[in-house]
This record gives C-alpha cells, structure tokens and sequence, in this order.
C-alpha cells in the first residue's frame, strides 16, 4: 500500500545533516569613544519648547543649557529660559515663547547666583502678537512655604501677546530692601495679564507712592482690550510713628491700575485690607487703614470680583464722580460674590447687568435711628469686633454707583437675621428641647448706600431690607455735588421688586424731596414712574441717606403695585 504522506523538498545532504554545537551568541560592545558613530546613543541637539497658546514649536538649542558649558544660559540672568531658587527652597522658572527675552534681577544682584527675591522682571525685543511668557513656582520640598516668590517690579516697553506668572506676588515686601518703584509697567500693551496677587503695605511715614499697573501708554492707546487676572489684593495703609489708632479713610489710591483703553476682563478674588492678627485688629480699622484700589479705564466689559471688595472704585480719571466725564464709557457685566463695602462705581454711560451677590455696605454698627439731641441709638447689629466694622457705621458711604442708564440691578443680603415667632404659642415647635425656634431670614441688602441713575433703571431685585440708602433715577450726581439741582430729567424703574424693608430709604423716580425729607404730601413729583413690589414696610426712624434726606418709601408720580411709604 502506498502512503500519502508528502516528500520534503529539501536536499538530500541537508535532511541528513544534525546540528553538533551551539548557536554563537550576538557580540556585545562597551560604549566609549572608540565605538562607531552609528552605534553611539542617540543625543537630542534641540529642546522641545512648545508655544502654550499656539502649540508650535520654539526653536531653542538645549547645547546653551547645558552646566558643562561655560557659555551656558544657566549661569545668566537673562535668555529665553531663566530659573532661580530662594532661599527656602522655592524654585521659579520663567520662560519667553516667541521673539524676545527676559532679564531678572533680584535684590541681591552681585552675587551672581538668583537665590533672593526677585527686584525687577524685564522683557526685551517682544512682540506684541507672538510672544507669550509664562511664569511657574514649585514650592519648596524640604520647607512648607506658600509657593510664592515676591517680585517688586516688571517692566516691558514693548507689546506682548501674553504675560502669565503663575506663582508670582507684586509687592514691596522683598529682602534686602529696594529703591526701585514697585508696579508693573507694560506700556507697549498686553493682551493678557495674570499673576497670582499684590500685597501692599504702605508706611506714609516712610513712601506715599502707590503702586501702580500699567497697560498702554497715553501718546499711543490700546487698540485691544487687554485682561486682568489676579487672586488677592491686600492693601493696607499705616503710619508707623503715629501715636493714635487712624480712622480718617484713605482716598488716595494706594494700589492703581492705569489701562490707556478699555479693558475685556477684570477679574480678581477680593480687595480687602487683608489679615491682621486678632490682638492687634483695633490698631487697624478696616475704615482707616485699607487702602483705596483704583481702576482707571475707558470702559470695561466684565468686572468680576469672586469675595470681598472694600475701598474698591472704577472710574476713568484719577478723581471720580467729580464730573460727568469722570466716568468710564460703559460697564457691560459687574458682579462682587462677597460683601462690596465703600466700593464705587463711576459710570457716564450704561452698566447692563450689576450684580452685589451679598449687599453693598458693611451693616455691622450701623445706627438707624437718633434722639432729639442727635445721639445715635443702640447699632442693628451686635457682636462684632472692635475696629472690624465697616465705612457705613463710620457715617460714610458704604457704596455709590451712578450710571446714565442701568438695564440690571441684582442685590442680595450682606447679612442674616434670626427671629422667633411673636405668638408664645409656637415659639417652641419642638417640645422636648426646652429651646426656642429661631428662623432665618435676610438682613440688610444696602447700607448706607446710594444707587443713581441720571436716565432709567429697567429692573431692580433686592433681597433684603435697605437702611439708610437710596436707589433714585433721573438724578445727576455730579451736578448734586457741584451744588446743582440732581434731579431734572425723565425716569421710569419698569420693574421692582424689594423682599424686605425701607429703613430710613428711599426709591425714587424723578421726584425731589422737599427739605431734604420724602413725603408724598409735599415733594415735587417729576414725570417719573415705578412698578413693582416691596414685600415690608417703610420705617422712618430719622436717619439720614447717603444724599442728605430723610424719609423712607417709594416715591414718583405714578406707582403701581404695592409701594409703601411713611407721611
């Protein structure tokens, strides 16, 4: 029988041959300059420097970086690429993508090594389309520390796309101690800036000189809107050889930002005093030591303000409010999430969409009522410390706000109440606990405040009851403060709605009250109009609003719905 199993195609010589020895092993070399060039480890000649923004690649030799290079950028103070660590350990880097480079010099700079803070930060040969600079901090492994490196000055002549130093805190406070002036000057122009915050402290003993940010410059202004971003800015003003404790409020800027245009973005965390130790917070008063932060600007298209802003104004020349082009052109959208306290807005045009998420005045000590002797009556509030309280308990305003036109008006309450029910009977829901029930419900919205209109309010909605403060349109104010009748011109406020009460506050539309009191009985009613709502009741108890009058209600000649008001 024949098999099916197929034949090899292999030779006859090479099926009968066996393998006797091993396989020889692949021959291993030790690299040394004697090995071929084509056997040599791959080096890279470039380090890949990537534009943040546009993600294209910078071209940058690693050969200038090298430590084993005498000419290495390293040892400089100034390239595309400079990094130094403080003495705590804190390494910061800043990097310039596109045209141009960075000088840094710290406060120590014959020391040859960038070990202190940082006294100046200065960008040559930008562009002020492609070059983007950006700033890191990797905090301190052996030290805890905040991750901050101080620097006191940043200057660049000409423009820059983006300058992004993430880490990097604007102030004086540097060591050893610098003459140059602390600020930020940019006047070729930024499209974006961004830092993490200012801490200033000014000693008028000593320097008066405050710090200034500034974009543009006034022979040649912006022909874009830049953007401003910056976490805190903590600004106190004290006098160190002055024997009494202040209280007279700062008026003059201490912290400026000076943009020769408008402006697309400003956007900050808070502008507050910043923290002091408790032990020491009657030594300085929120009203006599927080300096004034400035805004000075054509226009602004979004104001943002995540916490608190204290002693806080948006004005177009360096004095608001003194006339009517004092003003900014225009506020698109304004929002301040925390407390707004002695903040002013100065605007000789529209503000479409405000927004005071927690009130604008500080009511802690606020007095709302006085005896016939003019002593003031027990405050609203109680519990608060001593030099803690804010610009209203002072007597002062605690928030001015004038526009042409406002579309929008939101304000929420900068305060809670807590009450118990008046019947005996349920004062105490639950029975077992032998406690009272208390329940919450909105404080105080506006203290102290004034919000003017020289033309119309579309809508106004305010949580909260309103002491000692005013919203009143068809009113100029920079002709009431030059000694000229404020109200003179047609108004309406289309929608209101107040979930709460008027304490000493008036809303008004084109009406003047006569003798600096409101009644309907015998103020002069212009052609003015308000719809709308108040949920409470109007309380005249003779305290006196931010414009001199007396009085509280709702007041035009023509009113719909349910307006109060006291005789």
């Amino acid at each position: 029988m024949r098999g099916t199993r197929r034949r090899s195609d292999r030779p006859e010589s090479d099926r009968r041959r066996h393998v006797t020895q091993t396989e020889t092993l692949e021959g291993r070399l030790v690299l040394s300059s004697t090995v071929p060039s084509y056997l040599s480890p791959w080096i890279p000649s470039d380090l890949p420097v990537v534009n943040p923004i546009t993600n294209q690649r910078e071209l940058y030799s690693i050969a200038s970086q090298n430590p084993n290079n005498p000419n290495s950028q390293l040892y400089s103070n100034q390239g595309k690429i400079v990094s130094g660590t403080d003495r705590a350990g804190n390494l910061w880097t800043i990097t310039v993508h596109g045209p141009g480079k960075v000088i840094v010099t710290d406060t120590t700079p014959n020391d040859g090594v960038l070990m202190d803070n940082i006294n100046t930060i200065q960008l040559v040969g930008t562009n002020p389309n492609t070059t983007y600079v950006t700033g890191e901090v990797r905090a301190s492994a052996s030290e805890l520390t905040t991750g901050s490196i101080p620097f006191n000055e940043l200057i660049a002549t000409s423009g820059v796309r983006s300058i992004e130093l993430n880490g990097f805190t604007l102030t004086n406070q540097v060591t050893p101690a610098v003459d140059t002036p602390t600020g930020i000057f940019l006047y070729g122009g930024v499209r974006v800036l961004s830092f993490n915050g200012i801490v200033a402290q000014l000693d008028t003993s000593i320097n008066t000189t405050p710090y200034q940010i500034i974009i543009g410059s006034g022979a040649k202004p912006l022909k874009y809107a830049p953007s401003i971003y910056v976490n805190s800015i903590q600004d106190i003003v004290f006098n160190s050889t002055a024997t009494t404790v202040p209280s007279t409020p700062v008026t003059s800027p201490t912290v400026q930002f000076i943009i020769n245009g408008s402006i697309q973005n400003f956007d900050i965390t808070s502008a507050t005093q910043g923290p002091i130790t408790a032990g020491y917070q009657f030594e300085f008063p929120v009203v006599g030591t927080t300096g004034r932060t400035a805004i000075q600007a054509n226009g602004i298209n979004n104001l943002n303000v995540a916490g608190s802003a204290v002693n806080f104004t948006v004005s177009k020349s360096a004095v608001p409010f003194s006339s009517n082009g004092s003003g900014v052109h225009r506020i698109g959208t304004a929002r301040f999430g925390g407390v707004a306290d002695a903040v002013g807005l100065n605007v000789s045009g529209t503000i479409h969409n405000l927004t005071f998420a927690r009130g604008l005045g500080n009511p802690s000590g606020v007095y709302t009522a006085y005896t016939s002797s003019g002593q003031a009556l027990p405050g609203t509030m109680y519990g608060y410390t001593q030099g803690s309280t804010g610009y209203p308990s002072a007597g002062l305003l605690g928030g001015l706000v004038t526009a042409r036109h406002i579309d929008k008006l939101t304000v929420g309450p900068a305060s809670t109440l807590t009450q118990t029910p008046q019947n005996p009977y349920f004062s105490q829901i639950a029975r077992g606990n032998q406690y009272p029930s208390y329940y919450a419900s909105p404080g105080y919205a506006l203290s102290n405040a004034v919000i003017a209109s020289s033309g119309s309010i579309n809508q106004v909605n305010v949580n909260g009851s309103l002491q000692n403060s005013e919203i009143k349109t068809g009113f100029n104010y920079p002709a009431y403060v030059n000694g000229l009748e404020g109200t003179r011109a047609r108004s309406q406020i289309r929608r209101l709605q107040i979930n709460g009460s008027l304490v000493n506050s008036a809303v008004s539309a084109s009406f003047r009250p006569a003798n600096f009191h409101y009644a309907r009985s015998t103020g002069t009613a212009g052609p003015g109009s308000i719809t709308g709502s108040v949920t409470g009741t109007a309380y005249d108890t003779n305290g006196t609003t931010g414009l001199g009058n007396t009085g509280a209600g709702v007041f035009a000649r023509h009113l719909r719905g349910r307006l109060p008001a006291t005789l």
